[in-house]
Parts: C-alpha cells; sequence; structure tokens
C-alpha cells in the first residue's frame, strides 16, 4: 500500500504549478499530511522563498498515513510532468523511496523517481508587516514587468492614494504605469501606510511568466524596502506564494 496516494484531475494545471516551482528551486520536500500537502523553499542564492499549500479537498482522491516528506528533483519532475497532454489526469503516490507519478489518460503513463533525502528543517512561516496590498488581473501584471525589462534590471513599486504605481529607469529611458480601481487595471488596492520598494525583474520575470497561468489574478503585497509577496489561487482552495527579497537601490 502506498504511504502517500493523491489524484489530481488536472495534470495540466499541476504541471503549471511544477514549472512555476522549477523556476526558483532546485530540489525540495514536498510534505504530504493528512490536510494536504505543503512545500515551502528558498532558491539556492536565498533571494526568493515559494510555498505551495493544496488542502486535500483541492484533490479528487487523497490518502496520507502520518506526515511523508517526498523529497524532489525539480528538474526531473518537471521534465516527467511536462508529458502531460490535454484531458490527462494525475495521479501522486509514494512508494518506499520512489515517487510515482502516473499520467492517466487514453494510456496509462508510470514514471518512478527516486525520493531524495534532504536534509534541514521545515523554513518557518515568515512573519512580516507589510502595508499595502493591490490585486489585479495576473496577465496585466505580467505584461507590466514586460514594458519594465526594455528599460531596467529592476521594478519600483510604490503604492498611495488608492494606486499602485510601477516605474523603471535607467540610461536606455524610463517607463511608468499607473495602476487604478478608476480606470479598471486594478480589483483591489488597501493602503494601511504608503509603501515603496525595488525588486529584480530576473526573479520575477521568472515566477509570473510560469504562475500567471494558474490564476487569473493576483495578489501583491508589500511595505517600504521590505519583501514583496506574491500570491496565486489555485481552484479548489490551494495556493502558490512568493516572497521576494527588495533591491537596495
Amino acid at each position: 500500500m502506498a504511504e502517500f496516494r493523491a489524484v489530481f484531475p488536472d495534470a495540466r494545471e499541476w504541471r503549471y504549478i511544477i514549472e512555476s516551482l522549477a523556476t526558483i528551486i532546485d530540489e525540495a520536500s514536498f510534505v504530504g499530511g493528512e490536510d494536504g500537502l505543503r512545500l515551502r523553499a528558498l532558491d539556492p542564492g536565498r533571494i526568493a522563498m515559494v510555498e505551495l499549500n493544496l488542502p486535500a479537498s483541492v484533490f479528487e482522491e487523497y490518502e496520507a498515513e502520518g506526515e511523508v516528506r517526498i523529497g524532489v528533483n525539480f528538474d526531473d519532475l518537471n521534465k516527467v510532468i511536462k508529458r502531460a497532454r490535454a484531458g490527462d489526469r494525475l495521479e501522486l503516490r509514494v512508494e518506499g523511496q520512489r515517487l510515482v507519478v502516473v499520467l492517466l489518460g487514453r494510456v496509462e503513463r508510470r514514471f518512478a523517481l527516486p525520493l531524495l533525502d534532504i536534509a534541514g528543517q521545515e523554513l518557518p512561516e515568515p512573519r512580516l508587516s507589510l502595508t499595502a496590498s493591490a490585486q489585479m488581473l495576473s496577465d496585466t501584471f505580467r505584461d507590466a514587468l514586460k514594458d519594465a525589462a526594455l528599460f531596467s534590471e529592476s521594478v519600483r513599486l510604490k503604492a498611495e492614494e488608492d494606486k499602485l504605481v510601477m516605474q523603471a529607469r535607467s540610461d536606455k529611458g524610463e517607463w511608468e504605469a499607473i495602476f487604478t480601481r478608476e480606470n479598471g487595471s486594478l480589483i483591489d488596492i488597501s493602503i494601511e501606510e504608503p509603501a515603496e520598494a525595488s525588486y529584480g525583474l530576473d526573479f520575477l520575470d521568472k515566477i509570473v511568466s510560469k504562475a500567471y497561468r494558474i490564476s487569473e489574478i493576483i495578489t501583491l503585497r508589500f511595505a517600504t524596502n521590505m519583501p514583496l509577496h506574491l500570491r496565486f489561487d489555485i481552484a479548489g482552495g490551494g495556493t502558490l506564494s512568493y516572497l521576494l527579497a527588495p533591491r537596495m537601490e
């Protein structure tokens, strides 16, 4: 009997989740418990942290014996998941020292990957006071990052007076975009205190270029010269979140 077993209804959506994780982490451990599957890991340079929470209700079927740690190489797992076709369902099983990935479609395809023994304790949940929050369509934010990349390797975010401002500047020129509820570019914004910080576009582009497929809506939270928290909601109640360190200028 498998120590852990879960069936996800849409293998292609799981593919987007794994691609998003693989953009910043090489190896990490999922933790499968009675309540669901979770992961929290840092990128090798400790600039970004990713957190995935998938409650048991997200899955068609879910079984876990106690708490199971599932250490994987994300490059290898990503290559397997990319073999998913439209309409495939996904089954994950832990059997001994292997993670078995089954793509369930017209053909049942089974892949087995060795489990990795990844040292280190699970990262604690960060406790940050982030004073500004904005919600917008994910592809709107992705397109803004592409604009910013024309002029700089970083983007500056400002939250003030019920608007979110994004800026980029260098000797190539300058760019600015203003997002508000009134002009329809923001779904919501909440500012406890004005905030301003810069973040590297290399990581932001890696994250958003994959994760925007998971959720139509992205929520950004930040404070002056503090990390940027990005959250993508997964259908059924799951979340994929990132925390990105600020770039000091």
